[in-house]
C-alpha cells in the first residue's frame, strides 16, 4: 500500500508529502530521471501557498473577524492568544486555507480518507463539506489560544447542500502522513435556516466537516505501483467519479465496484507531471503506472484544466 510522510512546518507553512509508493521496475530509461525531493516538495508547497490566505490584526482585538473571498468568517479573540504561555501584544498574522472542490484538495495535497468507520474500524472515504487549515503567528512563532476560534462557512461553497450527519474531523500528522480522525475537542453544527456550518476549533491545525458514506458494497484495499525511484517523489490520488466531495489516496478501505480515476502526480522542470488511469475498483485492487514516459507535463493551470475535463 502506498504510504505518505507529511512534514507540517508551521514556521514556513510548508506541506511536504513524501510518498513511498510500491515501485515498478519496468521503467529504467536514464532520460526519465525522477525529481529531487526538494523539487517535488517545492511543487507541493507552492500549490498549498497558492490557496493560502493571510491577514494581520492586533492582539488587543477581542472580536477580530476575517472574511475570506468565499464568504467564510473566522472570528478570533486576540486577548486569548499566547506565545510560549504569555499573553500576546502587538500585531499577529492569521493564516487560513479552505478547500471544497476536489481540484483544490489535490493542489493543497489533502484528501478525504479518515476514520475509524463505526462498523469496520478502518479508515474509509469521507464526504467533506469543507477542509480548513488555520494558524496564528507572531514573528514566525505559532501562537496558542485559551479561547476557541469560530469558523462560519456557507453551504454554497460545497455543492449548495449539507453533508448528511456531518461531524468534525481533526487532521492528525503521523509518521505515515495526514490522517483524519474524529474530533475530540470540537464539533460542527449546521444551521440550514441560514445555510451555514459553524465550527469552534481549539486553535492551529487542520479541520474537516465530513461524514462517512453508507456504502452497501463490500470493501477492499487498493495499492498503487509507481515507476522505479519515484516512490518518495510522487503521489497517487483516487477520484471517485460520482462523489464530488471526496478525494482519495491509495490507503484505507474502498467499496468494490466504484468507478474512479487514479491520478499519479510528480514534478518535472518545475511543473506538474501526471498520468491518469480510469478504472473500476476490484477486490484487492492494484493500479500500475508502468512508464513515466506516459506522463503529461504542464503548469498548475494546465493540470487543473485536465482534471476539470474529467470532473
Amino acid at each position: 500500500m502506498k504510504k505518505h510522510s507529511l512534514i507540517l512546518a508551521f514556521a514556513a507553512i510548508a506541506i511536504i508529502f513524501a510518498s513511498a509508493c510500491k515501485k515498478n521496475n519496468n521503467d529504467t530509461d536514464p532520460a526519465n530521471t525522477p525529481p529531487s525531493a526538494e523539487a517535488y516538495a517545492k511543487l507541493l508547497n507552492d500549490g498549498f501557498k497558492s490557496l493560502l490566505q493571510t491577514a494581520t490584526f492586533d492582539a488587543s482585538n477581542n472580536a477580530y473577524t476575517y472574511t475570506s473571498p468565499k464568504g467564510t468568517k473566522v472570528t478570533i479573540d486576540g486577548t486569548c492568544l499566547r506565545k510560549n504561555g504569555a499573553a500576546v501584544t502587538g500585531q499577529v498574522t492569521l493564516e487560513f486555507l479552505e478547500v471544497y472542490k476536489r481540484t483544490d484538495m489535490l493542489i493543497a495535497n489533502v484528501h478525504t480518507v479518515g476514520g475509524p468507520a463505526k462498523y469496520t474500524g478502518d479508515d474509509v472515504l469521507l464526504q467533506s463539506g469543507g477542509i480548513f487549515y488555520l494558524c496564528i503567528k507572531q514573528d514566525g512563532i505559532v501562537l496558542t489560544t485559551t479561547c476557541k476560534v469560530q469558523i462560519v462557512a456557507s453551504l454554497m461553497n460545497s455543492d449548495k447542500n449539507f453533508v448528511p450527519n456531518a461531524v468534525g474531523f481533526d487532521g492528525i500528522i503521523t509518521a505515515d502522513g495526514l490522517r483524519w480522525q474524529l474530533a475530540g475537542r470540537w464539533d460542527v453544527t449546521s444551521d440550514q435556516r441560514i445555510g451555514v456550518y459553524k465550527l469552534k476549533v481549539p486553535g492551529c491545525g487542520w479541520f474537516n466537516i465530513a461524514s462517512f458514506y453508507n456504502f452497501e458494497k463490500p470493501l477492499t484495499s487498493i495499492a498503487a505501483y509507481v515507476p522505479t525511484n519515484y516512490g518518495n517523489v510522487s503521489d497517487v490520488y483516487v477520484l471517485p467519479k460520482f462523489l464530488p466531495r471526496s478525494l482519495g489516496i491509495a490507503y484505507g478501505k474502498w467499496p468494490i465496484g466504484i468507478e474512479c480515476y487514479f491520478v499519479f502526480v510528480t514534478e518535472k522542470d518545475g511543473k506538474y507531471s501526471w498520468i491518469i488511469r480510469e478504472t473500476t475498483l476490484k477486490e484487492n485492487h492494484t493500479e500500475y503506472f508502468n512508464n513515466i514516459s506516459d506522463a503529461k507535463t504542464g503548469s498548475r493551470e494546465e493540470f487543473l484544466d485536465q482534471l476539470d475535463k474529467l470532473l
